[in-house]
């Protein structure tokens, strides 16, 4: 079976990432493709203007073109592929996703963090950042009780009232339901 490597695919590594240089091995790795399928497609990205290389004797890193006016937008598309592909593997992800997406206002932001985003099936509890409203703080306990799990809810008005703890723990393991754009710009914004 023939699988195709995506550009979003190739920056899934950076989006938990952003400010890191990445080794091929790296990137290799968290995608599971060989190496030189691998480098074909981050050279590209760097003639792209997606990525920059950066080369150290035989020692060779990518990083993400922060400066680049589409960066944004590549990686929404890789946070909306993450999602997608975490949906459809998991059927309690995907419950979690349906309720807050009939339960929110489009404008709120709605973030799934910590253990629960790489490994749903053993997590204890799943941790959720919702920003905005809130109307739906009655449904949580319940939908809790119907999958079986802990659900940890913070709400917060705004993304400015996050700690930077918080912040940092969020980038590290992530999953955006709802709020791309907004969630990533505060996430990376520029430095």
């Amino acid at each position: 079976m023939v699988i195709k490597v995506t550009t979003t695919a190739m920056l899934e590594p950076f989006l938990s990432r952003p400010f890191d240089k990445l080794h091929l091995a790296e990137i290799s790795r968290y995608i599971d493709q060989p190496h030189p399928t691998v480098r074909q497609h981050l050279n590209n990205l760097e003639h792209q203007g997606i990525l920059i290389k950066d080369t150290k004797g035989r020692l060779t890193l990518y990083s993400l073109n922060l400066d680049n006016p589409l960066i944004f937008h590549y990686l929404s598309m890789s946070e909306c592929s993450r999602l997608i592909k975490a949906g459809g593997m998991n059927l309690v992800f995907k419950e979690i996703v349906s309720f807050f997406k009939d339960n929110t206002k489009e404008t709120d932001i709605v973030i799934v963090f910590g253990s629960a985003v790489f490994d749903f099936k053993d997590a204890n509890d799943v941790d959720i950042l919702v920003v905005g409203d809130m109307a739906c703080k009655n449904g949580i306990d319940e939908l809790a009780g119907r999958l079986n799990r802990k659900i940890h809810v913070l709400h917060v008005k705004s993304l400015d009232d996050v700690s930077d703890v918080l912040k940092k723990e969020i980038l590290a393991k992530h999953l955006i339901i709802q709020g791309m754009d907004g969630v990533l710009r505060w996430l990376i914004g520029k430095r």
